[in-house]
């Protein structure tokens, strides 16, 4: 498998996560009272397990690709976005998920699903983009 379609692969993957998050895990932690430090702990525990590997191998495989298409646009988009996930991930939703772990803060919550589309769209977007690179 080349590493445009290993990155198509792993980024669809990721969009199915992504939209998981946003639309279904993101929205329950808003009705979750009881326990939620315990429940939010063991579920951003689990979710690191899951994606960061995932996330980890996309990365290097979207800067491999520099080497195949060092002048093509759309990787260079796809590159922008991947590093906008990146950012995204460690300055801004990193944060917040640290923030209410010890306590559950309803604003900061919705800070956290509503900063998360920035990763959404972006995942979303570099797929398209992505399947463009290969077609």
């Amino acid at each position: 498998m080349d590493l445009a379609t290993l990155n198509v692969l792993l980024n669809s993957i990721l969009v199915g996560i992504i939209l998981i998050t946003q639309f279904v895990n993101y929205p329950l932690l808003k009705k979750i009272d009881q326990n939620f430090e315990i429940i939010h702990k063991e579920y951003t525990k689990k979710m690191g397990y899951v994606v960061a590997p995932i996330m980890t191998l996309e990365a290097f495989a979207v800067f491999s690709m520099y080497i195949y298409y060092p002048k093509n646009n759309n990787l260079i988009l796809i590159m922008c976005l991947t590093l906008i996930i990146w950012l995204s991930t460690f300055f801004i939703q990193v944060p917040i998920h640290k923030t209410i772990s010890f306590k559950k803060n309803s604003k900061k919550v919705k800070k956290l699903i509503t900063t998360n589309y920035i990763r959404t769209i972006s995942w979303c977007f570099k797929l398209y983009l992505s399947m463009l690179l290969i077609s």
